[in-house]
């Protein structure tokens, strides 16, 4: 569900952007427990968007369960207008976590990418991971 609307503007314009080679490379791990961590130690938190906003999700679910009725579910009758609002409400609280957990994701992006010439990642997933010597899932490290 895609709310408000868009706009997209081409435009032409002359501009270099000289960037200068910073010789760093990073190698990061994205976690569960945290949000990224790099081979130099620094780790980026999870901003917990969800837990933030469960409170505000929980009281528009409560609110929107309250305008249902089960009654004209089984006499196949459309809800009624206040529940259609109340549901629309209820998602676009979860469309606004979601964004917000996608502007995050790109705005740490853009920053490694931006102070880093080489960046690699961790592709560990448990399935696909062969197992080493000592039957220990073995992280594969991706360029």
């Amino acid at each position: 569900m895609s709310r408000g609307y868009y706009a997209q503007f081409a435009i032409d314009i002359d501009l270099k952007v000289e960037t200068q080679p910073t010789g760093q490379i990073v190698g990061i791990d994205l976690g569960l427990k945290y949000f990224i961590a790099d081979n130099k130690g620094n780790v980026e938190q999870s901003p917990q968007f969800y837990r933030k906003s469960e409170k505000q999700l929980n009281r528009a679910n409560r609110k929107k369960s309250k305008k249902y009725d089960p009654k004209k579910k089984k006499a196949k009758q459309s809800q009624s207008a206040n529940y259609h609002k109340a549901r629309d409400r209820y998602a676009r609280k979860h469309l606004r976590v979601s964004r917000q957990r996608k502007e995050y994701c790109k705005r740490v992006a853009h920053s490694v990418i931006q102070f880093n010439d080489l960046v690699a990642y961790v592709d560990a997933f448990a399935q696909r991971v062969p197992l080493g010597l000592s039957g220990v899932p073995q992280a594969r490290l991706k360029c």
